[in-house]
């Protein structure tokens, strides 16, 4: 696979070729989310919420005439597309109303915004806890799941302000661990049986290390150092289990970068709390994504590889940036998906106050009494997000691209096949995806055909327009070929599509075993015994595991789990 050009007429086209090859062992697709925080404490109440949720939580058109009356017209788009998010990130907040704070300000003047005062539930120390505080969030959260969300993942920013050395939620150290974890396990208890929320996962840092949780900050947060920490992980997890909340994984440590993410984990495991040989108290690896397109010198490889030999999911549970046309977000979204090959990707907040962090900017007020109002219609950002979001869903099976300008993903059960490809250069470029696993279902024979598919061109304001890709079937399999401008995204959803017969089940990605380990090891279990030794049919299940195991790494560019396993039984036996 590679890349190479040519010109044609006036118009320079560069060729790009990638393969989307099966993974071992299989991965569904959990899916893509996004935190609640500021923007949910500003949403929930206003007349418009219903439609916000939409546009956040289901994939319903969105009409331009309701969130942005001021731009609707006969030129004008009539409708945009809803995200379909199905994972929210629920802040659990720390601070106390101004009179419970008294002498303890939260940030001064380098506060963001009212909307950024996260109102926590346990506002002085040892005190009774207030459910009915942090109204707006908690509104819009019960709106996504309305819309079908069904995994929620409480986090924390900072511990109740009178946890903290400064005496603010808005900067400092942890000085109260104990008391956070009881705090954070009685607010998890109260949200799965009191509101009736989904909780997958509490997490309960936000980049603990980082060395700018100073007060006064201008948003909750707070540093916390290794020992409290495990500290922490370890009594929160006999929070949870004290309240049957067994089920609820910890997430940890939701460092800023995947580099900082390894330390902390190594240190966690030297601490007994994580990725241990005895087991781990941490169920999820999260990390946040902010080293965005930066040289990550194998890091995020070296930081998958950690979570794969601990048996934890790893998630990206934050990012954000700044350049509207979505460019910066696509490459980072592939090259995560590459690289760290996560099972869920979440974005920090799809909407902003006056911020280009936003993929749609709107003006909260000065007040939770004012109406927000859209600066402007959502920047080409929220279109390319939309292209992951809308076509690579939750519960499909995730490919391996070759090449990092390219991501795809399987569904079985509806025998579809999706695919989102960018173009990183400068020039029009050719792509051309292989899909080496794959025939037409029911179909056979070499043939050529326009399936529909979606564009987006953000330096030309072309958003989410229909557009036509070709489908080769030939050569025994399927590839995509597809002209893409400059700096665009383009996805596509193919129809009546199964697997090779011959190749790996992939009905269920949670368990699919590698077809030549584990075949070679019932081999292995049946015809070896004291007596008879070594036999053909055991080298032949060898040869068949070896051969298979280094396809998978050559696919893959790291060793093969399975196939290492059963080698070291028959190294042993």
């Amino acid at each position: 696979m590679g890349a190479s050009s040519s010109v044609q007429g006036a118009v320079c086209t560069t060729s790009l070729e990638a393969e989307a090859l099966l993974r071992y062992p299989p991965a569904r697709w959990s899916g893509w989310g996004c935190s609640l925080s500021w923007l949910g404490k500003a949403l929930g109440c206003c007349r418009e919420a219903e439609c916000w949720a939409d546009l956040l939580f289901s994939t319903r058109d969105v009409p331009v005439s309701v969130l942005w009356p001021n731009w609707a017209g006969p030129y004008m788009p009539p409708a945009v597309p809803g995200l379909g998010l199905s994972i929210a990130r629920y802040n659990i907040g720390g601070c106390g109303r101004p009179e419970e704070q008294s002498g303890h300000p939260y940030g001064g003047s380098k506060v963001r915004g009212w909307f950024a005062l996260i109102e926590g539930f346990q506002p002085v120390p040892g005190g009774e806890f207030d459910w009915t505080r942090d109204e707006g969030q908690r509104n819009f959260l019960h709106l996504a799941i309305e819309r079908g969300v069904d995994q929620v993942e409480l986090f924390a920013n900072a511990p109740m302000w009178w946890m903290s050395s400064s005496g603010s939620s808005f900067g400092g150290s942890l000085a109260q661990a104990d008391e956070f974890a009881n705090y954070l396990g009685e607010v998890a208890s109260q949200a799965r049986s009191g509101w009736g929320v989904p909780v997958r996962s509490v997490a309960p840092f936000n980049e603990p290390s980082a060395d700018w949780w100073m007060f006064p900050h201008d948003q909750e947060g707070c540093k916390i150092d290794l020992a409290q920490q495990a500290r922490v992980i370890a009594r929160l997890r006999d929070e949870l289990d004290q309240r049957g909340l067994v089920d609820v994984a910890i997430a940890a440590s939701d460092e800023n970068r995947p580099d900082h993410a390894i330390k902390t984990w190594q240190e966690l495991g030297r601490a007994e709390v994580a990725g241990g040989p005895s087991g781990s108290y941490v169920g999820c690896l999260n990390v946040h994504a902010y080293d965005g397109l930066a040289r990550h010198h194998g890091f995020r490889s070296a930081l998958r590889r950690l979570a794969t030999v601990a048996g934890v999911p790893l998630c990206v549970s934050e990012h954000g940036n700044g350049d509207i046309s979505g460019v910066t977000l696509a490459q980072v979204i592939l090259e995560d998906l590459h690289f760290l090959q996560p099972a869920s990707w979440c974005y920090w907040q799809p909407v902003e106050h006056h911020s280009t962090w936003g993929m749609v900017q709107v003006d909260f007020g000065d007040s939770p009494s004012s109406e927000p109002r859209p600066s402007s219609l959502p920047h080409p950002k929220y279109f390319v997000f939309a292209h992951f979001t809308r076509f690579l869903r939750r519960g499909m099976i995730m490919l391996h691209c070759t090449e990092p300008w390219a991501a795809a993903c399987f569904a079985p059960e509806e025998n579809s096949l999706a695919a989102v490809l960018t173009n990183p250069n400068s020039t029009q470029s050719r792509l051309r995806l292989r899909l080496p696993a794959f025939v037409p279902k029911g179909r056979g024979g070499a043939e050529r055909r326009r399936v529909q598919a979606v564009l987006t061109e953000p330096l030309r304001q072309r958003l989410f327009v229909p557009c036509e890709v070709e489908v080769q079937e030939a050569a025994g399999s399927l590839e995509i070929l597809v002209e893409v401008p400059p700096k665009a995204i383009c996805s596509v959803l193919l129809s009546n599509v199964s697997l090779i017969a011959g190749k790996s089940s992939v009905q269920d990605g949670t368990s699919m075993d590698s077809p030549g380990a584990a075949q070679a090891g019932k081999l292995r279990k049946h015809s070896h015994d004291a007596e008879s030794g070594v036999t053909v049919q055991m080298i032949s299940g060898m040869a068949r595991a070896a051969s298979e195991g280094a396809a998978h790494e050559r696919w893959l560019g790291q060793a093969d789990m399975q196939t290492v396993k059963c080698w070291s039984r028959w190294e042993h036996e």
